[in-house]
């Protein structure tokens, strides 16, 4: 029995024609093309048995690399569990950073002395945070806030991922990179400390300079596969190359260039698409069928992610039936989106038709107000959380204080944060002075006790007594108003702002979030215990209720994953994709950004099986947005989307030259070429800039 056969027979797995084509490459480079559901995972395994089973590779020469553990978990697992039984020794499965910690434990080994691992133990005094706080407080004379130290170790993770020599011109935003950077590196040599990002960094040095540890792993590893490799940053691309310095470039790319979405972390899919350039010979393989999704997702979603230029071309199918479009809703606000969430979601939990649902966004800050409504209409969430600093954030906290203030005049340590924010011109002697004059009624009593006080003071601290019980007696959404426009908290944000260059929409976004939620609260104290339930929720998620569950994810985190119905919410310009991304693309004529921003779109609209929701709010945080250029693709897509409907006679309509019949279709390579009578003048326009752009609809 050949082996295909033996597959299907004995392991009940039937192979298409192109996964066959890439389960039996065994000489040399190769690239597997794998679009959504095409069946990477079962393309990998497959190959790895056959290697073994028909040709008699040693399992000890097989290593499979993926990007992260859970990924590695469960190829390992599916591959025990099909094929462990008769297949006696384990090929070994890993991840790209224990792989090369394993390098780096080799070397330790040889010269007798090992590093100390800082990532992640937040206890230990040589903590990676506590470290770069120190070094950042000495250089930068303040103390990091929680933003500011993850973009710091975001930008560290870039210059090594990188391999970045000019620290003066990362554009990090961050005062003094070059010297906190440089002063991190020197403590980590001087301590004999490693962190994440150094196993990569170390381990290529490792195999550069050591070459009894190179030729080692050269030996052992014969046969070299890679999954996810359009995530491959600079460093971990090297470090592969080193591993294939032998006559027999035995190493197998499995691959998605249109799900590169990681350009943050250092990932550049620009080495998958260079790839003949560095692997002469490279034999190239697609996975075109979708097992996944219904007829209609893969259509739409495969024309909307061809308008990016710097891709391979691929023509994604399925033998799925057709069921429904996309539906693209339009609410007016956060209200209006949240209402529709909710009873959407309620519909989905008692339908039949739908088991898997998932409520997709693209910044991890959304979470927070869904979670809310959800968590009130008693259903059962599961959050594929990132780290989320928001309850702990200095500009929520700072609100927290004046509302915690509110209703306790006593309340020292709220009054601290917050007197000198709200343009009431209260100095920190008047202060301190109150503390030392005492006071019982109110901090601001003691203040006015305290003789720091001028005559033209003295009835604005009065009054600012009687302010703050009219607070505490507000709704909680009055009440925050009043803090924004009479105390005026946000003149000193942006004076923070201009001074570190944070964002001050990002600070301002946090404030939109809290009004969400005051929304659904009577009254002050309901607000501050409903605001400390939800950070417990976070932090400690309820158990799962049987049966059905929402699981609620970035747009990020929701990749190599499925669901029945799939839910986008906040598909604005400003939150995808981004004022970054469209900037460069309109002044600067760069698209790398806005193809990422694309391929991440591509990633949400390709989780869904049968029912995909895109919803786009008119108004976020009381501010008119647009709706993203994202969503106005896939709309003129569905009025476009098959080349039936744009046969000749068809009557269309164009932004620019109105109404018109088509008297002619164009298939040229790629791309589609529409001949159209406007009025008597015949003009060529093309389909898919014509899609990109939101110009042509059927009329």
């Amino acid at each position: 029995m050949d082996y295909f056969g033996l597959l299907q027979d004995n392991y009940k797995i039937k192979l298409n024609d192109q996964q066959k084509e890439a389960v039996t490459h065994v000489s040399g480079p190769a690239l597997v093309l794998a679009g959504p559901g095409s069946g990477k995972t079962t393309v990998i395994t497959a190959r790895t048995a056959y290697l073994i089973m028909d040709k008699g590779v040693d399992p000890d020469s097989i290593l499979t690399l993926t990007f992260n553990r859970a990924a590695k978990n469960e190829m390992e697992h599916r591959f025990q569990r099909i094929f462990g039984k008769d297949i006696g020794k384990k090929p070994q499965f890993s991840t790209i950073h224990s792989f090369c910690n394993m390098v780096v434990r080799d070397y330790e080994f040889k010269q007798g002395r090992r590093l100390k691992r800082i990532e992640g133990d937040e206890a230990s005094g040589d903590s990676k945070r506590k470290i770069l706080r120190s070094i950042h407080q000495t250089i930068n004379n303040r103390n990091i806030n929680d933003d500011e130290m993850e973009n710091l170790i975001n930008e560290i993770g870039l210059v090594k991922n990188k391999m970045i020599r000019n620290l003066e011109d990362n554009g990090s935003g961050i005062k003094n990179f070059a010297m906190v950077f440089n002063a991190y590196e020197d403590y980590k040599k001087s301590h004999y400390c490693m962190d994440f990002d150094d196993m990569l960094t170390f381990a290529y040095a490792i195999l550069n300079k050591c070459p009894d540890i190179l030729s080692f792993y050269i030996n052992k590893y014969k046969f070299l596969q890679v999954d996810e490799g359009q995530d491959l940053s600079k460093i971990q691309f090297e470090v592969l190359k080193l591993l294939m310095k032998r006559t027999e470039k035995n190493i197998f790319f499995v691959a998605d260039d249109d799900q590169s979405i990681y350009g943050f972390r250092g990932a550049e899919p620009q080495y998958i698409l260079d790839i003949k350039s560095q692997y002469s010979g490279c034999n190239f393989y697609k996975l075109e069928n979708n097992y996944r999704s219904s007829q209609n997702i893969v259509e739409i979603s495969s024309k909307f992610i061809k308008s990016n230029k710097d891709r391979f071309n691929k023509d994604h199918r399925t033998l799925n039936v057709k069921k429904k479009d996309p539906f693209i809703v339009k609410v007016v606000n956060d209200v209006d989106q949240m209402d529709f969430l909710k009873n959407t979601l309620k519909e989905k939990m008692n339908s039949n038709e739908v088991k898997e649902i998932a409520v997709l966004y693209r910044n991890n800050l959304s979470s927070i107000v869904i979670l809310d409504i959800l968590d009130r209409c008693n259903l059962s969430v599961k959050i594929k959380q990132n780290k989320l600093f928001f309850f702990k954030h200095w500009v929520v906290q700072d609100v927290m204080a004046f509302l915690k203030f509110s209703l306790d005049q006593t309340d020292i340590d709220s009054f601290s944060r917050i007197y000198y924010k709200m343009n009431r011109y209260i100095s920190k002697t008047m202060l301190e002075q109150a503390i030392y004059q005492g006071y019982s009624d109110s901090v601001i009593d003691g203040i006015i006790k305290s003789g720091e006080v001028k005559p033209f003071q003295m009835s604005t601290l009065k009054g600012l007594k009687s302010e703050f019980r009219q607070l505490s007696k507000k709704t909680p959404l009055e009440a925050l108003k009043y803090i924004e426009f009479y105390f005026n908290y946000f003149d000193s944000v942006e004076d923070y702002c201009e001074n570190t260059g944070l964002s001050f929409d990002y600070l301002y976004g946090l404030f939109g979030i809290l009004k969400a939620l005051a929304e659904k609260c009577d009254t002050v104290p309901e607000f501050l215990e409903r605001f400390s339930e939800l950070e417990l929720i976070i932090e400690n998620p309820k158990p799962l209720k049987p049966g059905k569950h929402v699981t609620l994810t970035t747009l990020h985190s929701s990749k190599g994953l499925e669901y029945d119905c799939v839910i986008m919410v906040d598909l604005v310009n400003s939150e995808i994709p981004g004022k970054r991304a469209l900037d460069q693309s309109s002044k600067k004529n760069e698209n790398a950004l806005l193809e990422e921003e694309r391929r991440l779109f591509y990633v949400g609209m390709t989780r869904a099986k049968s029912l995909l929701y895109l919803v786009v709010p008119q108004i976020k945080n009381g501010v008119e947005e647009k709706r993203s250029i994202f969503v106005d693709e896939v709309s003129g897509i569905m009025n476009l989307k098959t080349l039936d409907v744009l046969g000749e006679g068809v009557i269309v309509y164009h932004k620019k030259f109105g109404r018109g019949v088509i008297t002619t279709v164009n298939e040229l390579g790629v791309r589609t070429v529409l001949e159209i009578n406007f009025g008597g003048k015949l003009r060529k326009v093309d389909f898919d800039t014509c899609i990109q752009k939101g110009l042509l609809v059927i009329d």
